[in-house]
């Protein structure tokens, strides 16, 4: 599987880890069309750890407003 793949199959299964990893890792010659696939996935990636960084910021205030009333 190539690195272009791999970064697909990571951004489906929402493995964060492996797209850090694969980002951080990316091959030194790309097509151009394998570079206009990668900006496209890229930005996907973003959307992605935007929705996480939320998802986590509402577990976050959660605990807190529970640790608040902590009986």
């Amino acid at each position: 599987m190539n690195w272009l793949n791999d970064l697909k199959s990571a951004l489906v299964s929402e493995n964060l880890d492996r797209i850090e990893y694969l980002i951080n890792n990316y091959p030194s010659k790309l097509t151009p069309d394998e570079l206009e696939c990668t900006a496209a996935l890229l930005k996907s990636a973003a959307e992605l750890f935007r929705a996480k960084q939320k998802e986590l910021e509402t577990e976050l205030n959660k605990v807190k407003k529970a640790k608040k009333y902590d009986f």
